[in-house]
């Protein structure tokens, strides 16, 4: 199952890269979706000193250094932080599975949303209830979608009954890449509090907001090759 083959990929991460407690915002209330119509008011502007994917240039010299082109968004709501980064390397994997990492990113309300990346053993992603399209501009050779809901088989929706947030695969040259939501992140990191998904319009815009991150990230990223 594509998406057991998904789970594994994180559970399969040995090389914890570095793990931090987000600053949750002390308001309690969620920001509005980043979809909302054109009348909605723009977000704050980040932070004085805040970095691309609100990934410090330590956390990002840590992530290149696993030998693969590193994806990330470029756009992260205001409220949101980085609050677990793992990863596994290209050299030294006695199992042979390729380089892989995830980033989370979690909020005060406890919604959370995590990037991954695996270099092999992909495959299809089971078929939700609910899709909406894609255009990523990293990923722009293919026509790629947002899936969410409950699964649409028996035998996983009885298996993993809660309700699912996850992209397609947005295959590059050095692996595939692609987002994840609240099911995946309870069950493969158990370390953090349980928590809830973000909207699919947010994901969406996140996802479209995809950037490489070179070594001292200031501007836009290059397509993965």
């Amino acid at each position: 199952m594509g998406q057991l083959r998904g789970i594994g990929v994180v559970i399969g991460l040995t090389f914890l890269l570095g793990a931090c407690e987000g600053s949750p915002n002390p308001s309690d209330q969620a920001t509005a979706p980043l979809g909302e119509p054109e009348a909605a008011l723009p977000p704050p502007p980040p932070p004085q000193g805040a970095f691309l994917a609100q990934l410090t240039p330590e956390q990002t010299s840590q992530l290149n250094a696993l030998g693969v082109q590193v994806v990330a968004p470029g756009q992260v709501p205001p409220t949101f932080s980085v609050v677990d980064i793992r990863g596994r390397s290209v050299a030294g994997n006695e199992l042979d599975e390729g380089a892989a990492y995830a980033i989370v990113y979690r909020d005060g309300a406890n919604r959370c949303f995590a990037i991954e990346f695996a270099a092999s053993r992909i495959g299809d992603v089971p078929v939700t209830e609910n899709r909406l399209p894609i255009d990523p501009p990293l990923f722009a050779d293919q026509s790629y979608g947002l899936n969410y809901g409950l699964y649409e088989d028996g035998e996983l929706r009885s298996q993993f009954p809660d309700p699912q947030l996850y992209t397609d695969w947005l295959v590059a040259t050095s692996g595939a890449y692609r987002l994840i939501g609240a099911s995946y992140i309870n069950s493969t990191f158990p370390d953090q509090p349980p928590c809830q998904d973000i909207s699919p319009e947010e994901a969406v815009q996140i996802v479209e907001s995809l950037t490489v991150l070179a070594p001292e990230e200031t501007g836009d990223g290059e397509a993965p090759q």
